[in-house]
């Protein structure tokens, strides 16, 4: 299935980049922005309706570009990306994974939110 496929991939493809992002997550907490930051993660060309600030692009070898945007638990909730029943376990799946990024990763299937784990380099 594409869509698995993508998820699989995106996780190789941001590999190089665990610095930056968890950089732009740790200012949102930092900050008290939100204790959820959430990277969105899309490959398409409808750019102006994605959810949070840009980030950065991510080329692959694929001829895809991932855009990557930052947002918030409480940002998905306010534009009912995430329904207020929801929240709840949500927080509970994310606070499970404290050292893991959080995607909601966009396609042509819809959205769906995964876990990466961050390896962040050591300065």
């Amino acid at each position: 299935m594409q869509t698995d496929a993508h998820w699989v991939q995106l996780q190789t493809d941001i590999a190089r980049y665990h610095t930056p992002l968890h950089e732009a997550a740790t200012t949102v907490v930092d900050e008290k922005v939100s204790n959820y930051p959430i990277f969105v993660a899309y490959a398409g060309e409808d750019l102006e309706s994605l959810p949070g600030i840009y980030v950065m692009d991510v080329p692959t070898p694929r001829d895809l570009v991932w855009t990557i945007n930052l947002t918030t638990l409480e940002e998905l909730v306010a534009k009912q990306v995430v329904t207020p029943d929801k929240v709840d376990p949500f927080r509970n799946v994310y606070k499970d994974k404290p050292d893991s990024f959080c995607f909601l990763i966009i396609d042509e299937a819809g959205g769906r939110f995964g876990f990466v784990k961050q390896h962040v380099g050591k300065a």
